[in-house]
């Protein structure tokens, strides 16, 4: 049998080979990772006995997303499975040796406290924490692989390094030779859009320290012809201001507008304002869901108002953070907020995982038309 690996199943070997304990594989995306250490686990615990190998994600619907489908590729690739030794409800599967394969995330506590077992793998171990991965580490007698994007700046998963039975490398998607190119291009993209970003998921390395959530973006005189209307966000207000940005897309580029952002407004006020403004009242305005009464005024004087679905900051961020961005040069007040649209820093001075609630009443507008027209994730990330 012939089954084609990248260098990161080579590192597993080497570190196997120096008698390490803990091997940590840190990456950029599509670098292989997953899949390798998969295909090293299978082949390692096909030549052993009486062993269970225990695979852990933070919470159970990503670890049934992503890892689970790839395990099941690469048991149908040593022409090991057999749906009958699936056991779905339970979370295990038994080799035809009788090694034990189980999964469980670690939002279940009764799991983390629980069995012991002979050898772990973490998926993504930067998303869990110091007190879970110590649960874990307690109760594995042997060898122990860890997968990660360094998508935070600060992880205890980067103090592994340190130990003297750690072995730590990084591999990126250069390291991967099966990769068609269309990914490859997609990540390479990521230089135009932020440096950060293509620091982490383009080189696997950790990204550099900015309070700027948004450090490349341009602006422009006119919305280019060809560019998609994808639609208009509305963020409420009164001592806040009241934002209306039209977005518009065209390739990998978005194009935001501003229509609107004035403050003491009342909803008669708004309404006015939108009908002066003029544009097609069919064209949909997206608006926060948390005022549900002032969705229903703009209805009721005919505008095409929606409340968003899915209001989530990473990943609104994360879907800006993926395109080249420009702003037309008469949207003064959105240029300033996204010149000065900073993470939370603790009183360490360290940088938070969410951004500062000021200077993001435009970017909230622009969030809500992306988190209900694109809405979908471009691989499991974290924001840096």
């Amino acid at each position: 049998m012939k089954i084609k690996t990248t260098i990161v199943f080579e590192k597993l070997e080497d570190a196997i080979q120096n008698n390490k304990r803990i091997i940590v594989a840190q990456g950029g995306s599509r670098s292989g990772k997953t899949y390798n250490i998969l295909i090293w686990w299978i082949a390692k615990l096909l030549q052993e006995n009486n062993k269970t190998l225990s695979i852990v994600r933070k919470t159970l619907p990503s670890l049934k997303n992503s890892v689970l489908k790839d395990l099941i590729d690469v048991l149908e690739m040593f022409d090991v499975y057999d749906p009958r030794k699936w056991h779905k409800q339970e979370g295990y599967y038994e080799l035809p040796n009788g090694n034990i394969i189980n999964w469980f995330s670690c939002d279940e506590p009764q799991k983390l406290r629980g069995s012991k077992r002979d050898y772990l793998y973490c998926n993504e171990a930067n998303e869990l924490d110091l007190e879970d991965w110590r649960q874990l580490l307690m109760r594995t007698s042997s060898t122990i692989t860890l997968d990660l994007n360094p998508s935070e700046l600060n992880s205890w998963v980067y103090e592994l390094e340190t130990r003297d039975d750690c072995y730590y490398f990084i591999t990126t998607w250069r390291d991967n030779p099966f990769l068609p190119q269309t990914l490859i291009d997609e990540i390479e993209r990521l230089k135009e859009t932020d440096d950060n970003y293509y620091r982490v998921f383009g080189l696997g390395m950790r990204g550099l320290p900015t309070t700027l959530v948004f450090n490349k973006w341009n602006t422009i005189d006119k919305i280019p012809e060809g560019s998609k209307f994808l639609g208009r966000g509305m963020d409420w207000g009164y001592n806040d201001p009241t934002t209306l940005i039209d977005v518009y897309q065209r390739g990998d580029e978005l194009y935001f507008d501003e229509k609107l952002y004035s403050k003491s407004l009342t909803m008669t006020d708004v309404v006015y304002k939108l009908q002066e403004l003029g544009f097609d009242k069919t064209d949909s305005i997206w608006c926060d869901s948390a005022l549900p009464q002032s969705i229903e005024e703009l209805r009721r004087a005919r505008f095409n108002a929606k409340p968003v679905e899915k209001k989530s900051i990473l990943h609104g961020i994360d879907l800006m953070k993926r395109n080249k961005l420009f702003i037309t040069n008469s949207s003064s007040n959105t240029i300033k907020e996204f010149g000065s649209y900073k993470w939370k820093v603790d009183k360490n001075g360290e940088l938070l995982d969410s951004p500062e609630d000021k200077n993001n009443h435009s970017i909230d507008a622009i969030r809500y038309v992306l988190e209900s027209t694109l809405n979908k994730r471009q691989g499991q990330y974290r924001i840096l």
